[in-house]
């Protein structure tokens, strides 16, 4: 329990440290994949940007764009995603093994993106709010992007959606799923989340993105590349 205090004290640190998010390598990232300034109009508070996060991976300092990860309406983690400079002089994920890390326990925990037509935040939403669940944070924007009316959130991992802790106000909850992880311990995953969340008493709908997307974003950056080319 003290270690678990410890981590999600500097990742609350980590988190708190960084720079908002307009105007930095993080907001260029988002752009290149259609859900970030240019496309949105704003960025959700929950994103930040470290100039210099640590990652194990390379054992140094690294850009990444932060994300408060939250449980019980208290900062418990911080995700990371690591950038770093494209040929053409655009911002992308790094070229590393994972990319994408977290500090701190994220079970249970959620990254909140997008407030919906209420614009209030968790604490205070209002009965009627619709919360569409994604696992990542470029799938959460582009759901948001193309149904700002509706609350989004991202549960990092497939895994984790069965275990979030969930304001009871939410009631009609949408589970946007990714398309790849059709195999049977993704199924068992997401069977997961429906079986906890209807045991809630919440009503459940899900979608997928189009045939031949992976995910939403990889939807959204396709569709984009076409309307391009045309």
């Amino acid at each position: 329990e003290d270690e678990r205090a410890r981590k999600a004290g500097a990742a609350r640190a980590m988190w708190l440290g960084g720079n908002l998010i307009g105007g930095t390598p993080a907001a260029a990232y988002l752009d290149g994949r259609g859900v970030g300034p240019a496309t949105l109009g704003r960025m959700p508070g929950a994103l930040r940007y470290s100039p210099s996060a640590w990652c194990s991976e390379r054992g140094i300092n690294a850009p990444a764009m932060l994300a408060s990860c939250v449980r019980d309406g208290q900062i418990v983690a911080c995700h990371r995603t690591f950038l770093e400079q494209k040929p053409g002089g655009g911002w992308g994920k790094a070229s590393i093994r994972s990319a994408k890390k977290v500090l701190g326990a994220i079970g249970g925990a959620f990254i909140p993106l997008w407030r919906g037509q209420s614009m209030r935040p968790m604490a205070e939403a209002p009965e009627d709010d619709t919360l569409v669940i994604c696992e990542g944070i470029e799938d959460a924007l582009t759901i948001a992007l193309h149904a700002p009316e509706c609350r989004v959130i991202a549960a990092y991992s497939l895994g984790n959606m069965a275990a979030l802790k969930l304001p009871q106000v939410f009631q009609d909850i949408i589970l946007a799923w990714d398309r790849d992880g059709e195999n049977p311990a993704a199924k068992e995953g997401r069977r997961k989340a429906i079986d906890a969340l209807l045991q809630q008493g919440r009503s459940v709908r899900e979608m997928l993105p189009p045939d031949g997307a992976k995910d939403w974003n990889a939807w959204w950056c396709g569709a984009r590349s076409v309307g391009r080319r045309a």
